[in-house]
């Protein structure tokens, strides 16, 4: 495997109407189907985010994090960012700089460890990034 990814994607923050959203990069040589990605942790200015507000988006397609698991034909191209939205209205606001910090846990569906057990990759990441 070659060099470790950083998480968040540099330079990503963005304020919306509806939240803000950040990039995240994928933390290993292969592509990965959706299925295999559990997202653990978003926090803003070490505020914890209600992981019911964050939705996945990939390949034009936007998710619950709850509906990760049923994504099995969705895949995580190496070379693509997925997007991490947070529906949290006003808390981001264009030229103002944050704090990040997102844990992401992958899934190696084609490396069993034990019975319905697969090799799992933690990754963490924070970052300090100006919202445009």
């Amino acid at each position: 495997m070659g060099a470790a990814v950083k998480l968040i994607r540099d330079d990503s923050l963005r304020a919306g109407q509806d939240g803000y959203s950040f990039e995240v990069n994928l933390n290993w040589y292969r592509s990965l189907p959706v299925s295999s990605v559990d997202v653990l942790k978003v926090a803003l200015d070490d505020k914890s985010v209600p992981l019911d507000q964050v939705r996945f988006e990939i390949n034009g397609h936007q998710y619950a994090l709850g509906e990760l698991a049923e994504r099995y034909e969705e895949f995580w191209f190496v070379q693509d960012s997925a997007v991490l939205k947070v529906l949290q209205p006003g808390e981001v606001k264009a030229g103002e700089a944050h704090r990040l910090d997102a844990e992401m846990s992958l899934r190696f569906p084609y490396i069993q460890i034990g019975p319905d057990r697969f090799l799992t990759n933690i990754t963490r990441c924070t970052d300090t990034q100006t919202a445009k």
